[in-house]
């Protein structure tokens, strides 16, 4: 048989939750945005000297 090998409980302790990814994707999308926001001129203009 060429069937992949039979999981253990051990093999799932060393995975992140699923929220954990979710929240991690999330996070990085929005600094994207931001940075992308911000060098294209945009966001914050209260803050320029």
């Amino acid at each position: 048989m060429t069937g992949s090998p039979p999981r253990s409980d051990a093999d799932d302790d060393d995975r992140a939750p699923r929220w954990v990814k979710v929240s991690a994707a999330v996070a990085g999308l929005l600094v994207v945005v931001f940075v992308i926001v911000h060098l294209a001129g945009g966001g914050m203009h209260g803050y320029t000297p």
